[in-house]
């Protein structure tokens, strides 16, 4: 197999086109089988807040599946660069030991001796590289800007996993232009970036539950993510747009832009917007008129705590006035017994003043 082979020359503008139409319509049911999981985990919001509560939840899962896809396609991106340069540094190693590359341009020299020599810091400034395309796609190309840093974090630690599943299938079930020695280091380095996400030098037991809860809390974006890849996979193997020898995770990674493609496009267009129907769809009418009875109900619930509240501040209210009736009467009766101690008056101390 030579270099200009990793391109399937076949692949035109038209197979091209095809294969995006494929991926849209794919990222469509994927997104409609998302809605359908949203729409039915807001039925129990009040009826007036279901709508807003809808259009909220679709457009954070979206975007949180989209961001699924652009870390996968990142680090499906890291391996297949991996899997390239190892295969371009096979393809020189005998000439190289046949002295033949003396022709050849200095950066193949370059490449072969930096590979040779420095493959471990190569493969860490791959991975390096892989995180700042990640971060340009959801923050410039494909702006993604309702997710919050940890679901962030949760589902770019998934794209690894998603990594680590598609390595283990193409080991297992066979690549037979792959040796699987190739994929066990990226597996490793993955495996060691995982576990580096769960347990840091500083973390604690309460960090390492967080991370686990919010790997299984977006697991379903990485089933989502496994199917979509992996059926487009299939069909374009079995179209003849993906060719088994370009090795598999070519082919993968082939799939995975056209899906950034198709995500693109909708993030975009807003295409989410055309599958959410308004608050009066038939679906919401039962769940309407239970809400207007519970309402029914409500109201005179208040209107009978209104009627308690007035009749005991009227309760409340007299019996104050009796209380401030009897402390009056009691005062005054105080009063007529101090008079009474001082031996009353009598008129007859008043005759000398009469006239």
């Amino acid at each position: 197999m030579t270099i200009e082979k990793y391109i399937n020359p076949e692949f035109d503008r038209i197979k091209q086109l095809i294969f995006l139409g494929l991926a849209f319509a794919g990222l469509l049911i994927i997104s409609l089988i998302i809605m359908f999981g949203t729409r039915m985990s807001v039925c129990l919001v009040d009826s007036s807040e279901r709508h807003e509560e809808f259009k909220r939840r679709t457009v954070d899962n979206m975007q949180l599946f989209f961001e699924m896809m652009i870390s996968s396609t990142s680090v499906i991106l890291f391996a297949c660069a991996y899997i390239i340069c190892n295969h371009i540094f096979d393809l020189l190693t005998p000439l190289y030991h046949a002295k033949k590359m003396g022709s050849m341009p200095m950066s193949i020299k370059w490449f072969y001796y930096q590979w040779d020599k420095n493959k471990d810091f190569v493969l860490l400034f791959l991975i390096s590289l892989t995180c700042l395309i990640n971060t340009v796609l959801d923050k410039i190309i494909i702006p993604l800007r309702r997710i919050s840093k940890e679901g962030r974090a949760s589902v770019r630690m998934l794209g690894m996993f998603y990594a680590i599943i598609v390595l283990t299938c193409f080991t297992t079930f066979g690549d037979a232009s792959v040796s699987k020695e190739q994929y066990s280091p990226i597996m490793m380095y993955y495996f060691g970036l995982m576990i580096g996400r769960f347990v840091y030098f500083d973390a604690s037991f309460i960090d390492f539950i967080y991370a686990i809860l919010g790997a299984i809390k977006h697991g379903l974006l990485l089933v989502f993510a496994l199917l979509l890849s992996g059926i487009l996979s299939v069909i374009g193997f079995k179209l003849g747009y993906l060719i088994k020898e370009n090795y598999y995770i070519v082919g993968l990674l082939y799939t995975d832009v056209f899906i950034l493609a198709a995500i693109f496009i909708m993030h975009h267009l807003r295409g989410i917007l055309l599958f959410i129907r308004n608050e009066d769809d038939e679906e919401y009418e039962e769940y309407d008129d239970y809400d207007d009875e519970d309402e029914e109900e409500d109201e005179e619930e208040e209107l009978m705590l209104k009627r308690k509240k007035k009749a005991k501040a009227k309760a409340k209210a007299k019996a104050k006035k009796e209380t401030s009736k009897q402390q009056f009467n009691r005062r005054a009766t105080d009063k007529l017994k101090e008079y009474d101690s001082y031996g009353g008056y009598d008129n007859g101390d008043y005759d000398d003043f009469d006239m």
